[in-house]
């Protein structure tokens, strides 16, 4: 018998061995439990907007309990810990107290026996942006703004209070026309990030 030992644990290991690939293989051949994976890519969690919160949204194949979470330094935010039905799946992660970064989200589904990290990042963004007027020029009782920020952001233009430009570019050099004259209203400018952090307010006339 212990002449035979070594062969026996040999045999063992081989079948063991056998066994994970065959495991293996057939889970990459399943359909992945999860599709149609949407994540927010920034958000920011002080800015009292719209984009106050990253929305995670997926398809799940099957009815499960999944846990949900979000892998931060200081350990795991569970955003969601119960049953979900078949379909889709709309869960929000608020990232209160997380400091600027990049993040990732993670599924564990219970009867299915799988934890999937989605490879889509969320960037936490706190950092307001600035804006800086760079030159007016008036013609034919139109303005053009030329302006310069310090990140992507969206360039605001209020008149009198109300806003009345918001530029569809992102870009940190742009331009943007208004139709009127400077002289004759309290104009401010703003600029908007695209996690929806704003400037502090520029003044461009009284």
């Amino acid at each position: 018998m212990k002449r035979n030992a070594p062969t026996i644990l040999v045999l063992l290991l081989l079948a063991a061995t056998a066994t994970a690939f065959a495991v293996t293989q057939r889970l990459k051949l399943e359909p992945s439990p999860i599709s149609q994976t949407h994540v927010d890519k920034v958000f920011s969690p002080v800015c009292e907007c719209d984009t106050n919160a990253a929305h995670i949204d997926f398809s799940i194949r099957h009815a499960d309990h999944l846990r949900i979470w979000v892998r931060t330094p200081s350990g795991s935010a569970v955003i969601a810990d119960r049953e979900f039905p078949k379909g889709m799946v709309h869960v929000e992660w608020d990232g209160h107290g997380t400091a600027d970064g990049v993040y990732y989200a993670v599924v564990h589904l219970q009867r299915a026996q799988r934890t999937i990290d989605l490879p889509n990042p969320i960037r936490v963004d706190t950092t307001k942006p600035t804006i800086a007027l760079v030159s007016t020029k008036t013609e034919d009782g139109t303005t053009t703004f030329f302006y310069r920020t310090s990140e992507r952001a969206h360039a605001l233009l209020f008149v009198n209070g109300d806003r009345v430009v918001r530029t569809y570019s992102t870009n940190r050099h742009g331009k943007f026309d208004w139709r009127g004259t400077p002289k004759r209203h309290r104009l401010v400018l703003a600029a908007e990030d695209l996690a929806g952090n704003r400037s502090a307010p520029v003044r461009v006339s009284d």
